[in-house]
């Protein structure tokens, strides 16, 4: 019962898994692409302006090929897609399931309340995970068509970096959806801590007096290495990863204490 729970989990999202993969290859293709062309009118910035685009948007330093990718795809696209497939499918996991009245008949099933649980938070890791494959090989042919200088270690690193942001917020999703068994709000309140975080990465860092508050937002964890440069950032991998763990095991207690519906 619980594998044929967790392949119908992962079916339930492969058309939005497939169409987000497929995104992530065409953009890494056209930032290749437009790399050679675009080189030698980004080598003309001012310092100044560089300076502050990169306290923003660490990496994004667009005289060179991974800034250019850092910039056009891994700044904001590419977690923007991920974090999109881990909350959909986590939303689905347990609002959704409450929503659509079919959470009283799978439970009715030889499934705890936690099995369900832990069977749909791995459903969605493994959207995340799709999709976090689907980057690697956009990078990859971004890195074939105009010779980006990326490294096999900056690849990974940065996919493995933005695959720990997505189901950073898959989990928060999926403890806003056990806790409260609304679907709109669990995309919503997710959407909109997402945003929220992004912003304080971006903005704070400007302030020398506020740029430590910037360590707050997971974002920071994401980028502030700089890992399609630099590859894995094991410290702040950890930080996401145990964050993630921390909302998951919340998300249970939550979920198992729970008067549910349908």
């Amino acid at each position: 019962m619980v594998w044929v729970l967790l392949t119908k989990s992962v079916a339930d999202r492969r058309t939005l898994t497939g169409v987000l993969g497929l995104l992530l290859i065409v953009m890494g293709a056209f930032v290749g692409a437009l790399w050679p062309p675009m080189r030698d009118t980004f080598a003309d910035l001012s310092s100044g302006l560089m300076d502050d685009i990169l306290r923003a948007l660490p990496g994004a330093d667009m005289t060179t090929g991974a800034g250019w990718a850092n910039a056009e795809l891994m700044s904001m696209v590419a977690p923007a897609a991920i974090i999109t497939v881990a909350v959909v499918s986590a939303a689905r996991a347990t609002a959704g399931e409450e929503e659509a009245k079919t959470l009283g008949m799978l439970l009715s099933a030889p499934v705890s309340r936690l099995m369900f649980l832990s069977v749909k938070t791995a459903a969605m890791t493994i959207h995340v995970l799709i999709v976090g494959a689907f980057l690697a090989v956009g990078l990859m042919v971004g890195n074939l068509i105009g010779n980006l200088g990326l490294t096999p270690a900056g690849i990974l690193g940065a996919t493995a970096h933005t695959v720990l942001l997505g189901i950073f917020f898959g989990m928060v999703a999926i403890l806003i959806g056990a806790a409260t068994g609304n679907g709109r709000l669990t995309t919503a309140g997710t959407g909109t801590l997402a945003g929220i975080a992004f912003v304080m990465s971006a903005i704070l860092p400007l302030s020398n007096t506020l740029a430590e508050g910037a360590k707050a937002s997971p974002w920071y964890y994401f980028n502030a290495s700089n890992p399609l440069v630099n590859g894995f950032d094991p410290q702040h991998l950890a930080i996401l990863a145990g964050a993630s763990v921390v909302l998951a095991s919340l998300a249970m207690v939550i979920f198992r204490a729970r008067d549910l519906r349908g």
